[in-house]
Order: structure tokens, then sequence, then C-alpha cells
């Protein structure tokens, strides 16, 4: 394991590799974090539509949390 860690130091193409991974995971979190608040925003328009049509004696069906 540490001779594979040596070797990533002293190539430059391991260097990339991390790089190129560490970028890759901020990506990910922020679309995960950028999925969960459109997720949040979706449901509470709904929730909002839904409280609106209720108040004005139309049928709505809340959406299961």
């Amino acid at each position: 394991m540490l001779k594979l860690l040596i070797n990533l130091h002293e190539d430059r193409n391991g260097a990339a590799f991390i790089e190129y991974t560490a970028l890759l995971g901020v990506i990910l979190a922020v679309g995960l974090i950028l999925l969960t608040k459109v997720g949040t925003w979706g449901s509470d328009t709904w929730t909002f539509l839904c409280t609106k049509l209720n108040n004005a004696n139309a049928a709505c069906v809340p959406a299961a949390p």
C-alpha cells in the first residue's frame, strides 16, 4: 500500500486522477443537494396548491410524504 502511494505521489497521472476524483466528488455532492432542494420545493408547492384548492371547496389529495 505504501509503495502504491509513493508511486502515485511521483507519477503526475496519479495526481491528475486524485484531482479529477475530488472534482467528481464535489459535483456529486452539489447534485445531491440540488435534487434534495428541488424535491422539497416541489413538495411544498404541491402542498400549498392543494391547501388553496381545499379552501376553495375543490378536491385535492395531498401527496404522501
